[in-house]
């Protein structure tokens, strides 16, 4: 059962990016993450984004996002419920920008796997408001693996990352379109150095398959903890 849902995920990614077109151009996504303690089991955790189509030119989007997490005090369950704020714009020269308000709530679960591979899952579900369209709801998975190193039984600062996420979509007949239930996949890996305990830092390569593109993205990140 370990291995069956990665193994899943990557099978569902390659059988569906064997029908993409490519698009040339990387894009960049700066990312920082942050979490923080506000009571006893209780956490506000979010992030801000910032993406561009090209790795220096071409603004994406912009994401500014928070959220309350909850710990129970037994088992390995945090429950997440937040909002987010998105405005992004079309490749290329236009610069119609469109805004969307969005919640979400999350599921993170942990997965024992030994001493140097840390595993989590993440199951998200989204109610999205975007400006001048019908409401859409989301569903994602996500599985987060981290490979630690190890010298002389101490943990490495440097470590491995990566990721994959399914999207699929809850409603496929809007007023002006139709859109297919599987939406898109994130698959990403990179390097990650912890700057200390509070503070790490990743870069790397993430691909995106949507139902009829693939693209690249160069992904820097930062997470915080206070």
């Amino acid at each position: 059962m370990k291995t069956f849902l990665p193994a899943l995920v990557f099978l569902i990614t390659c059988q569906v990016g064997l029908a993409q077109r490519g698009i040339s151009e990387t894009g960049l996504w700066s990312q920082y993450f942050y979490n923080a303690p506000v009571a006893e089991n209780f956490r506000i955790a979010g992030d801000f984004q910032y993406r561009t189509y090209e790795l220096a030119d071409d603004f994406q989007q912009f994401i500014a996002r928070a959220a309350i997490a909850y710990t129970p005090k037994i088992g390995t369950l945090e429950l997440h419920a937040g909002y987010g704020y998105f405005y992004g714009e079309p490749f290329g020269d236009s610069d119609a920008g469109t805004s969307e308000h969005r919640l979400h709530q999350d599921i993170w679960m942990d997965t024992n796997a030994g001493k140097t591979v840390s595993i989590r899952h993440r199951f998200r579900f989204e109610e999205r408001f975007i400006e001048d369209q019908d409401f859409r709801s989301r569903a994602r998975y996500t599985i987060f693996v981290n490979i630690d190193f190890y010298k002389d039984d101490q943990l490495s600062k440097f470590y491995l990352p990566f990721w994959n996420e399914v999207f699929i979509n809850g409603e496929t007949e809007l007023r002006n379109s139709t859109v297919n239930r599987f939406d898109r996949n994130w698959s990403f890996g990179g390097l990650g150095y912890r700057i200390s305990p509070a503070l790490r830092a990743q870069a790397g390569y993430m691909r995106e398959i949507t139902s009829n593109t693939s693209k690249g993205q160069l992904v820097l990140s930062l997470f915080q903890s206070f």
